[in-house]
Formats: C-alpha cells, structure tokens, sequence
C-alpha cells in the first residue's frame, strides 16, 4: 500500500523525471512539473508535503520558484528540497538563505532520497500530531473553541463570495451541570463523549464541522446549508441524543442561518443574520437563538426542544 504524502517533482529533465518518479513510487499522489509556472499552479490547487525542486529551470529559476512559495501564506511551510548537478556550496548557500530544507545532488542516490524523503514525511506526521493536540478537544474529538471559531471565519468567506446559504446550530446538553454534581465528573466526560459520537452520526458531509463550544455546549457550523435543512439537522441531533442508552440527557438547540441568493425570505419563525455580516455575527445570532430556547420564548418546531428567534435580528445586525 502506498503511503499517503503528497510530492510535488519540478525538473524540466523528462529522464529525472523518469527516476524520480521510479523511486518515489512507493508515495501519494507524486505530481511532476516541467516549468516553475506549472509548479506554482499545481502547488496553490493543491499545497504539496514536499517540493523536489530544480535549480535551473528555463522559465522561473528554482531560486525564484522558492521566493514564491515563501511568499504565499498557504505553501510558506512547505519543505523544499534543491536538486542540482553543481556541487557548489555558494548554490546550498543561497537555496537555504531563501528558506530551502534541504540539497541532493543529480543524479539521486535511491537509498538517499527514499531516506530524506521518509524524514520529512515523519517530521509532517509529528507536526500534524502537535497540531491535532493544539485544534481538537481531547475528550470528545471535536474542534477546540478556538479552531472551529477559526474555521467557520475561514469557510465564511467562501460561503459569502459563491452566495451560498450557511447554518450554525448551538447544541446545549440539558441540566448538564446538575448531571456532573450529581453523578460524578468521570460520568460527565463519558456524557460529553456519547454526545460528540451522537452529533457526528448526523452530520453526513464532511465540510460540515463540530466543535465543542463551552461546558456541556457544542457547535456544528454548516455550510451550504438552508435554514430548512438546518432544522432537520437539529432535529436528528435531538433524536440521536435521546436515544443514548446510558445517559439520560436531552438537548436544545439554537439556530443561526444566512440566507443564500436563492433562498426563500425569512419567515417569522428564523433567526436570520442581515446580509453583509460577519462571522460574529452569526455566532450572536445562534446564541441568542438558544438562550430563547432555554427561556421559552422561541418557537418550538413539531414538539422538539429546537428554538429559533422570534424576532428578525435584521435591523439590527
């Protein structure tokens, strides 16, 4: 089987392409381009784990391939390793000033560059550990406050410019508190845990994210989703959560949505986020949603504890 690392080979030579290629094959997907312009293309469709790069190439020089990658903030940490025929130490010299990992020379030693190539498919496996440390919550699984924060702005901007609809959904477990005085802490983490493994059973793409948000509160953001759907997402996290065997707990969720361009007008019974608003926005709109939840003023949809606002936020977004 092969092992999932994603290179990028950049060498205007076919026949090192041709070796490379031969003994890298053990590694996936394994991209080639014959011109910086190329690279740089391929590279900002898809950012690579590792650049093989060629110093002298007849468009942009290899140099000037990794000034452009430093320079743009989505490919700045990719790793790049130099490949040339000239054993200069002023070229090593100037390749690592820019920001270059690494040098092999040409033609490659197989067991050299199989051996570099797995160190830095190592180092990304560290990396991307210590960050799964920093961006999920330990416990459940789902993304810290911070990072679904982080990710929902991200996705915003996506959302806004396509002119898609967006949802997020607040998930508050029922008298979660009283639970944890009552039976114990060890049975609140196993409370939080069903939860988490219940709100991602009816989630059913994967742009959708889950966040755990605060306490015994989560957060699931979904893109490209209308208010409709929304509500039956909601609908099926109540359900879902009703059904743990173990834990008797039931959930209330507050709704916030934004309207895409083909979207229905709001009826009365939304909370909908004015046209032009930010992230934050969204996040007040779906808290308030859920504190009317809690205070019984919002509308209760086919018997289920799922309250949207009353009132139009519009004029006031």
């Amino acid at each position: 089987m092969k092992d999932k690392f994603s290179i990028l080979l950049v060498d205007d030579d076919p026949t090192v392409i041709r070796i490379f290629s031969r003994i890298l094959c053990g590694f996936t997907p394994l991209r080639f381009a014959t011109t910086g312009r190329t690279a740089l293309k391929l590279a900002r469709e898809s950012a690579p784990d590792l650049v093989l790069l060629d110093v002298e190439m007849p468009d942009l020089s290899g140099f000037e391939i990794c000034k452009a990658f430093k320079k743009d903030a989505l490919l700045a940490a990719v790793p790049i390793i130099f490949i040339t025929g000239h054993d200069s130490p002023q070229l090593a010299a100037i390749g690592l000033q820019l920001g270059a990992a690494d040098f092999i020379g040409k033609p490659p030693s197989a067991s050299l560059l199989l051996a570099r190539v797995k160190t830095y498919q190592q180092l990304k496996q560290l990396s991307d550990t210590v960050r799964s440390a920093v961006t999920m919550d330990f416990l459940t699984g789902a993304l810290t406050r911070r990072r679904f924060e982080k990710a929902v702005s991200q996705d915003w901007l996506r959302t806004q410019r396509a002119e898609r609809p967006l949802a997020l959904l607040l998930a508050d477990i029922d008298d979660f508190a009283a639970l944890n005085e009552r039976a114990g802490e060890e049975a609140g983490d196993g409370c939080l845990r069903a939860v988490a493994d219940a709100l991602r059973s009816i989630t059913r793409r994967s742009d959708d994210v889950l966040g755990r948000y605060a306490g015994g509160q989560f957060a699931l953001f979904l893109p490209d989703t209308t208010r409709q759907a929304a509500e039956a997402v909601a609908r099926r996290a109540i359900e879902a959560v009703a059904q743990l065997q173990e834990f008797r707990v039931t959930l209330t969720v507050g709704i916030g949505y934004q309207e895409g361009e083909q979207d229905s007008a709001s009826p009365a019974t939304s909370t909908r986020v004015a046209d032009g608003a930010t992230p934050d926005r969204l996040f007040a709109v779906a808290q308030k949603a859920l504190r009317d939840a809690r205070s019984g003023t919002g509308a209760r949809l086919q018997a289920l504890s799922i309250y949207t606002d009353l009132d139009s936020l519009v004029e006031r977004a």
